[in-house]
């Protein structure tokens, strides 16, 4: 997929392309971040580039109007997306475009490492560059790390090792330290609202709730079933209408018992993106609660319930609300107890 199709991360396909045009792309790098954003497409979209037969070059102005000549623009280049080369890259299957993987075990072991570490002392077959893609890099078992740390150190003439990760800190020091990093942050609501209907040809406003609940991540969007959706968005609902009338101790936490679930017991990621449908429906309040264009709405099909909502959550309320959801999920993350955080909440809503 050549990077114009790619979702988000405009700051390091940038990066990445003046390093391909100025011909000064690190032989190793390491792309971290959040599961599900894309890193693998974009290290596929970057052999892709190199290795095109006939890549699309353009200059593209400050102001973005690509025009050619414009006072301070830049260079950039992509892959073409239909020559041989970018077929078979696409199709995983161009021979010098090399991609590790986990097992069924979820490892990735020394044996499969040494074979394309072999490979990596000749020269490119068809290709400009090899490239070696390691995909969820942080399932690499100890000795396969070790057997790449000469090759990440002095890489061989024209390969470049680029390796993806969700985890860096479970990979070596030593790996780390020979590689490039470059951050990948999460997808905007849009971004992937924009991805599920265009590759997976899913209904707008089902898209939009799954990317409600996906923090930023199209394989956590694409993992929740319609059904799952609407048992989420059911919870949160409920949660927010019983909290939101109630000033009682006592029925607050009872309240707060809906995030938790009944046994057994919802995990904590599970709670986390029941409290992601909830941050969208206050979002959402104070959409309706400002005025604003109803066009926006997360929740389109709930407008009228979260009208209704706006009495009694409205304005100020509502933004403490969200404020303390935002903090709840990253009490979540720091491994807090489910229970602990769901009542903590329900008392400061």
């Amino acid at each position: 997929m050549p990077f114009r199709d790619l979702a988000g991360h405009r700051p390091v396909i940038g990066l990445l392309t003046r390093a391909i045009v100025r011909g000064t792309l690190p032989p190793t790098l390491l792309f971290d971040g959040p599961p599900g954003v894309g890193k693998w497409q974009v290290a596929q979209a970057v052999a892709a580039a190199v290795n095109c037969l006939a890549p699309i070059v353009a200059a593209r102005a400050e102001d973005g109007s690509g025009e050619e000549g414009a006072a301070g623009s830049e260079t950039r280049i992509d892959a073409c997306g239909t020559c041989k080369s970018c077929d078979r890259i696409a199709r995983g299957v161009h021979v010098d475009v090399l991609a590790l993987e986990p097992d069924e075990k979820s490892s990735i072991k020394i044996d499969p490492v040494r074979e394309v570490l072999e490979r990596c002392n000749f020269r490119p077959f068809e290709g400009k560059r090899r490239f070696v893609l390691i995909r969820d890099a942080e399932m690499l078992e100890p000795q396969a790390q070790n057997a790449l740390l000469k090759s990440l150190e002095e890489p061989p003439a024209s390969t470049v090792f680029i390796l993806v990760t969700s985890v860096a800190g479970v990979l070596l020091q030593t790996v780390r330290s020979r590689c490039m990093r470059l951050r990948f942050g999460r997808l905007t609501e849009d971004e992937v609202t924009g991805v599920l209907t265009r590759d997976y040809a899913i209904a707008p406003a089902e898209a939009r709730a799954a990317a409600a609940l996906a923090d930023g991540s199209i394989s956590r969007a694409l993992a929740q079933s319609s059904e799952d959706l609407a048992e989420v968005r059911q919870t949160a609902q409920a949660f927010l209408a019983q909290i939101v009338g109630s000033d009682d101790v006592r029925q607050k936490l009872e309240v707060a018992k809906l995030l938790i679930g009944a046994k057994p017991e919802r995990t904590r990621e599970e709670v986390a993106i029941v409290l992601r449908a909830a941050q969208s429906m206050l979002r959402d309040l104070e959409v309706i609660h400002a005025g604003a264009d109803l066009r926006v709405l997360a929740n389109p099909d709930l407008q009228d319930s979260l009208t209704r909502l706006t009495r009694g959550a409205g304005g100020d309320r509502a933004r403490r609300a969200f404020q303390s959801v935002d903090r709840a999920l990253m009490a979540l993350d720091r491994n807090a107890g489910s229970k602990v955080v769901a009542e903590w909440l329900a008392m400061q809503i």
